[in-house]
């Protein structure tokens, strides 16, 4: 082999190396963007998720092992401001569905509709005049919406991880 086929050869390999180094070198930066794109919008989404959870909690005490015959403008605020939280909360959603996979969209989706179900059963249950019977049976389904909410929550958790 002469030299200058040599060095022809020498300079393609270089430039393949080169070429190949850079190729990958951009893939791992794209793909370590995304994670972490990915990684902000959980994060978000968790926080106010770890609010609205708590915010319910408290409703749920307030609400149904409060004084039933007292009318309480605190719980008439803190349903308002869970409106709001559950309208945070929907946004942050749309990241969550745009930034994870069907498993955590899906799981994103059925925390923040129980999370809304589960106010709207309370605010009912709050401004309405309720008989015995049905005041005892809107107290059982929101105690089995929140044994429900917790589930998803954790399942969740325990999802996100994965896809980081």
């Amino acid at each position: 082999m002469d030299q200058g086929l040599a060095a022809a050869l020498g300079a393609v390999v270089g430039v393949l190396a080169v070429v190949a180094g850079s190729y990958l070198t951009a893939f791992h930066a794209k793909k370590a963007q995304k994670r972490e794109a990915r990684r902000d919008v959980y994060r978000a989404f968790l926080s106010e998720l770890s609010e609205a959870q708590a915010q319910i909690q408290k409703l749920r005490d307030s609400i149904l092992y409060g004084p039933r015959d007292e009318i309480d403008d605190d719980i008439g605020t803190r349903l308002k401001e869970m409106e709001n939280e559950i309208s945070r909360l929907r946004n942050l959603e749309v990241g969550v569905r745009l930034e994870g996979p069907d498993s955590i969209s899906s799981s994103a989706r059925e925390v923040t509709q129980v999370i809304a179900w589960t106010w709207a059963r309370m605010k009912f249950t709050h401004t309405s005049s309720l008989d015995e019977d049905t005041y005892y049976k809107m107290v059982e389904t929101i105690e089995a919406d929140c044994f429900s909410l917790e589930e998803k929550v954790n399942s969740l958790l325990q999802e996100a991880p994965r896809h980081l």
